[in-house]
């Protein structure tokens, strides 16, 4: 062992680590430490986790395929929303970790669809036209489960590309193709 310790170095190491407050930083304490037993700072780290001084941060599980498909459902709902859903299937992930397994999965990234405003601009009409279309069920649209008040405009819709298509072929007489982004229209038509 090249850093030996004796036992009156361990009392020293779990004494430091008992009187370290949680919300304080740890690191000036144990650097104090470091220098009082003439090791480096983690040495005196490493020491304090195996005498169990302190137990150290773990990482989240993995996550399972039943996880993984239900945070790829719901991918476009909010954090919150698809926290929510996993709890209800008995898993525990806490907001971060499903921002940022969604972000690496690119979850986000394969889906193709719009919002009523973004969907509003490329048919060239009103907002309001748009969730006209939807409140009489001309056109599908999902909610996207986020926790935005009634005074900042409720919750947002989310319309997938497939959905459009289909309400463009039901419905083409509803759309003046003068104001169609006709880019976005041949896009939108040609998948």
């Amino acid at each position: 062992m090249k850093y030996p310790f004796i036992k009156e170095q361990d009392e020293m190491i779990m004494r430091t680590y008992r009187e370290i407050q949680p919300d304080a930083g740890r690191s000036p304490v144990v650097r104090l430490l470091a220098d009082k037993l003439k090791f480096p700072r983690w040495v005196i780290s490493r020491r304090a986790r195996d005498i169990g001084a302190y137990e150290p941060r773990l990482k989240e599980p993995v996550w399972s395929e039943k996880e993984l498909k239900i945070l790829e459902r719901n991918a476009h709902h909010h954090p919150e929303t698809i926290r929510r859903h996993l709890k209800k299937s008995g898993f525990i992930r806490s907001i971060t970790g499903i921002i940022i397994k969604r972000k690496r999965m690119r979850f986000l990234k394969g889906m193709d669809g719009q919002s009523v405003t973004k969907l509003a601009m490329c048919f060239g009409v009103d907002v309001h036209s748009v969730s006209r279309w939807i409140k009489e069920g001309l056109l599908k649209a999902q909610m996207r489960g986020t926790q935005r008040t009634e005074r900042q405009g409720g919750d947002i819709y989310y319309i997938r590309d497939q959905w459009i298509r289909d309400f463009i072929k039901e419905n083409i007489g509803l759309i003046d193709i003068r104001k169609v982004d006709k880019f976005w229209f041949v896009d939108v038509m040609s998948l």
